[in-house]
């Protein structure tokens, strides 16, 4: 029995010593490939990553359109650090099949620039790759763990070694950033928690946009506001799967709203939807964003929350009652009645700033509202008092304090200016729509028909305000034919899947249908 009881404790004690051993070496691992996910992640807003693998080479070098985005310096550096590197076999059996990061970060003197992080795999020695490295390359030792290496004749990197892990980039800040790892850093979990979901993918894009501002300060000539202000403390993320297309750019997956304050959050939880208000919007639009839920009753509930974490909720109810009192015209009975499931607010290629909100029964509406507006026309009014719609319809509509607007086809148009409205008017009645360009109907054919929220931009119709607005270097590759010229539309669509929103980002551009030249000679 002894012998039976000391067997069967030895073979207890092996086994957990094994399992020990065996998670140990996991764990080892794991935290390695955590440090360089650490490393891309740290102080970035995007960060692209794909598996060190030929296949996947193969695949891109058909993929213009990618070359188109990043341009064509970007592409010669990594072009040029693939024949160095990828394309040495000596070299590249140290991280054969193992994930490299791009991570675009911003650099000195208001520039981008990349960092590249890659893992040395487990088995390998990162001292041996160095060896390796320095018989090959010319390189020098610039401080503790950095290291030059001249390339080739006209190029040189820097590379910071520390840890199974190496970071690459033409800038020494980048690369000394990188080696300062957080303690704890929220966008790195966010990765490790959802990568595990995504299979079998070409690359993939992470997205922080708490890191958003550091980036767009080095793109825009001015401070974060106007229709980018939405960019500016925003507490979210996002995961993106690319999907190859030689016609267009198109990422999918999730994106994870983290701030219990943020407006987007009213949209959580609520069925995606069909939307039509976009289908108003004149030719010359620049941009727009919409908004969609199923029901307004459940939906302000929501809001009435959300104003009152922003301490907006008593400001709402003293317009209300201050109305009611001055008017005898509750508005309670008018919006919640009458609103339908959608709203917009949009810029023209003239600057000029519009919205617009969906209701089910406009001359009702417009007989309601008859004792709170003043004529400015006859089709054209403006309301008496400020504050009414951002008291309804929030943070979108703040900007529309005391507007001009008019009721045409069951849709209330909102402006700044009469002569804005006016505009919109004209565009309408004659036609001049976003629908009718087959530009626009090309790029939400690639996408969801329904949605919570969407974000779109004609980057033609944008291109007075990018010129207006952006630093002249990046406004001169949007501008180039090899670079962003030929993309005419940039979406970002959101549709609620419970407590994340399912995503589509698309870049396309449209191509026009060739005519046999049996035809065209007719």
């Amino acid at each position: 029995m002894k012998k039976i009881i000391i067997l069967t404790s030895a073979l207890f004690l092996g086994v957990a010593l094994m399992a020990y051993l065996y998670f140990s070496r996991l764990g080892i691992e794991n935290n390695a490939k955590d440090l360089a996910l650490q490393s891309a992640t740290n102080n970035a807003a995007l960060v692209f990553s794909f598996q060190n693998d030929k296949g996947f080479y193969n695949i891109m070098e058909g993929q213009q359109l990618i070359q188109q985005v990043l341009g064509q310096d970007k592409m010669n550096l990594l072009n040029q650090l693939k024949k160095s590197i990828i394309d040495d076999n000596a070299l590249n059996k140290f991280i054969k099949d193992q994930q490299i990061y791009i991570s675009v970060l911003p650099d000195t003197n208001k520039t981008l620039n990349f960092l590249i992080t890659i893992q040395i795999s487990p088995e390998n020695d990162i001292k041996k790759f160095y060896d390796q490295l320095k018989s090959k390359k010319a390189i020098g030792q610039t401080s503790k763990d950095i290291y030059s290496i001249k390339v080739n004749d006209s190029l040189s990197v820097y590379m910071g070694v520390q840890n199974q892990v190496i970071t690459v980039s033409t800038s020494l800040k980048l690369i000394k950033d990188a080696s300062i790892r957080l303690s704890e850093n929220p966008f790195t979990e966010f990765i490790k928690e959802n990568n595990h979901q995504i299979k079998n993918v070409l690359a993939h894009v992470y997205i922080n946009f708490n890191q958003a501002p550091l980036l767009l300060k080095s793109i825009i000539a001015g401070n974060i506001n106007g229709e980018i202000a939405v960019f500016d403390k925003q507490n979210s993320y996002a995961i993106l799967s690319y999907n190859f297309s030689k016609e267009k750019i198109l990422f999918n997956g999730n994106t994870l709203l983290k701030d219990p304050n943020n407006y987007l959050k009213l949209f959580e939880n609520t069925p995606a939807q069909n939307t039509t208000i976009q289908n108003i919007l004149p030719d010359n639009t620049a941009s727009y964003v919409l908004y969609a839920f199923d029901d307004y009753t459940k939906w302000s509930a929501k809001l009435s929350t959300w104003q009152e974490q922003n301490k907006t909720f008593e400001q709402a109810g003293s317009v209300i009652k201050r109305i009611k009192d001055q008017y005898r015209v509750d508005l309670n009975t008018v919006f919640p009645a009458y609103t339908k499931n959608q709203f917009v607010t949009f810029q023209l290629s003239t600057t000029e700033k519009l919205g617009a909100i969906a209701l089910s029964n406009g001359e009702k509406v417009r007989q309601l509202l008859l004792e709170v507006s003043a004529d400015y026309n006859e089709d054209i009014k403006i309301f008496k008092s400020a504050d009414i719609l951002f008291s309804y319809f929030g943070e979108p509509f703040k900007k529309f304090g005391r507007p001009y607007y008019t009721i045409i086809d069951n849709n209330l148009i909102v402006a700044n200016n009469a002569s804005t409205i006016q505009v919109f008017l004209n565009n309408y009645k004659n036609n001049r729509l976003l629908i009718q360009t087959p530009e626009y109907l090309d790029a939400v054919n690639q996408i969801s028909n329904t949605s919570n929220v969407s974000y779109y931009i004609n980057t033609k119709n944008s291109t007075g305000i990018f010129r207006d607005n952006i630093q002249q270097p990046f406004y001169k590759h949007l501008r180039a034919d090899s670079g962003l010229k030929s993309f005419d539309t940039f979406c970002y669509q959101m549709s609620a899947d419970r407590d994340k929103f399912i995503t589509n980002l698309l870049l396309n551009k449209y191509l026009k249908p060739e005519i046999p030249d049996s035809l065209s000679n007719r």
